[in-house]
């Protein structure tokens, strides 16, 4: 079975438009926690709850990775509770909820092989944090897409984009992308120029990194 790489995509920019997310880093925390039937605790919050070990809680139910969802079906309604390790670097833990928001928005119940689910969900998360709205804004506005610039701007570096590259191309309705873009825009825009604002106006080392380094040795 194939992973609906398109219906990732897509879902995620819907999500990106229902929430309002206008800005980056995109946060699914808040997200996750504005959808009914959605419960998030990190495993600190977890260990106090149940009077566990933080550390013996993730060896028991997640393996040592970074986050995991489970389902009760309570009246009918399915409950999801979402445990992450707050513990990692904010990037990692940004990609870990977007996964598991990703879960939740595509629908996964179990019914489809595991492998296909989490490429799904990766796909969704990459698609959510790095959206390619956002980037067709910044081209809109002459900016060199390097990686540099996408990991500021977003939070999203060298792992999260080396995970995007290997998503098959995709097609998402034009007006779903130019929503998202246009969404986006006054952020870019402000973005940008408060730091074209900075590099004019600071002779220090914000402005000019090189003199930070200088006589800087390994």
């Amino acid at each position: 079975m194939t992973p609906n790489y398109e219906k990732a995509a897509i879902a995620a920019a819907e999500t990106l438009i229902k929430h309002g997310i206008s800005s980056a880093p995109v946060s699914p925390l808040p997200i996750l926690k504005r959808i009914p039937g959605v419960l998030v605790f990190s495993f600190a919050e977890m260990s106090e709850d149940v009077n566990r070990n933080r550390c013996d809680l993730i060896d028991l139910f997640s393996d040592g990775q970074d986050a995991f969802t489970t389902v009760n079906i309570i009246d009918g309604k399915p409950l999801y509770v979402i445990t992450y390790n707050q513990q990692l670097p904010l990037a990692l833990v940004q990609r870990s909820l977007a996964r598991e928001l990703g879960h939740i928005v595509l629908g996964h119940d179990g019914s489809r092989p595991e492998e296909v689910r989490q490429e799904e969900a990766k796909a969704f998360a990459n698609h959510l944090l790095v959206p390619r709205a956002l980037i067709h804004a910044l081209q809109a506005i002459n900016v060199r897409i390097t990686k540099e610039v996408l990991g500021n701007l977003t939070g999203c570096y060298d792992h999260c984009l080396s995970c995007m590259r290997r998503i098959p191309s995709v097609s998402v309705p034009a007006d779903l992308n130019r929503a998202v873009r246009d969404q986006f825009m006054p952020y870019i825009f402000n973005y940008f120029s408060f730091q074209r604002l900075v590099a004019h106006n600071d002779g220090s080392a914000l402005a000019d990194f090189g003199t930070y380094m200088e006589g800087y040795e390994e």
